[in-house]
């Protein structure tokens, strides 16, 4: 056993061990002991978003939110850090769990991924070729751009990529003119066909969201309902709607199999649930985590399924 296996065991088993009260007051503790300003910072990033709750507010409170999943799923979470691959993978995972009961910034930042893109690590993905790769949340290109870099014009059949407002798609479509092979849709992508509307973010484009409204002018479509190619990568990166485009992807996954990197940081919850959607869906997929977010707070996690 490693320092990490060590380590990780020593936290869930002590997570198992103690109620969710005495799991809240040991957060509560660590939280006093960080300065005040990172206290302030935390919380003004935390409050710009729906996602974690909120240091400030007892009825929103980010530490019973935690508190409460940590403790409901510690058996569950020990399940999800055996099935990760390598050590890097391990290391994530604790970093980030730690960071949430014990505030420890300095196992965070030692996880941050330096070494490749976000999105495409060379030790999980070396190489590509006649790739069918699906973008849902391809914002401005950027993803796509990176891939692109990575592996090549010729890495890729075709490139879908998906964005749900005017201003991303023109943007997007600009930035990638010179890129050939891309389907454009500015659709919605859930685990149901109908209509919906954009709630915008008042901070940034890339984290708006999308609201199930019949009379909405957005369509809502499904990945089995939208593309009849066979995906051989998928990447998630849409605001906390990933579990509801893995669903309604199932078709695809269960005869394809496809490479899947997806986000799993909208929500304490997303950190487990969307693995263990994947995991019962019975294929032989193995597991990675990366962290391309910053030293404070664990954001932009990001889950690799590569088909064994």
């Amino acid at each position: 056993m490693n320092y990490i296996d060590k380590k990780t065991y020593e936290l869930l088993n002590e997570l198992e061990l103690f109620t969710q009260k005495e799991i809240e007051e040991h957060i509560f503790e660590k939280l006093k002991m960080i300065p005040t300003e990172t206290q302030e910072n935390i919380d003004t990033f935390l409050s710009q978003f729906v996602f974690w709750g909120k240091l400030s507010t007892i009825e929103n409170n980010t530490i019973i939110k935690v508190s409460s999943f940590l403790k409901e799923n510690s058996k569950e979470l020990k399940t999800f850090y055996e099935s990760l691959t390598d050590y890097r993978s391990k290391k994530t995972f604790y970093a980030v769990v730690n960071n949430w009961y014990n505030y420890d910034f300095i196992n965070l930042g030692e996880v941050i991924e330096k070494h490749f893109p976000h999105y495409f690590d060379l030790d999980i993905i070396p190489g590509c070729q006649n790739e069918v790769f699906v973008d849902l949340g391809a914002y401005t290109g950027d993803t796509i751009k990176d891939f692109v870099t990575t592996y090549g014009i010729d890495s890729y059949k075709k490139i879908y990529a998906y964005e749900i407002t005017e201003e991303s798609m023109h943007t997007l479509k600009e930035n990638l003119s010179t890129y050939p092979r891309i389907i454009y849709s500015k659709k919605a992508v859930m685990d149901f066909v109908g209509n919906g509307s954009v709630i915008n973010h008042e901070i940034s484009t890339s984290s708006n969201q999308v609201n199930n409204n019949e009379e909405g002018n957005l369509p809502i479509t499904t990945l089995d309902e939208d593309i009849k190619d066979k995906i051989t990568i998928l990447k998630m990166d849409i605001e906390g709607s990933e579990i509801y485009a893995l669903k309604g992807s199932e078709r695809h996954l269960l005869k394809e199999q496809p490479a899947l990197i997806i986000s799993i940081y909208h929500g304490y919850e997303d950190f487990l649930k969307i693995w263990q959607y994947i995991n019962s869906l019975g294929i032989r997929y193995k597991y990675y985590l990366r962290y391309y977010g910053g030293p404070i707070f664990p954001t932009e996690i990001v889950l690799y399924a590569i088909p064994e």
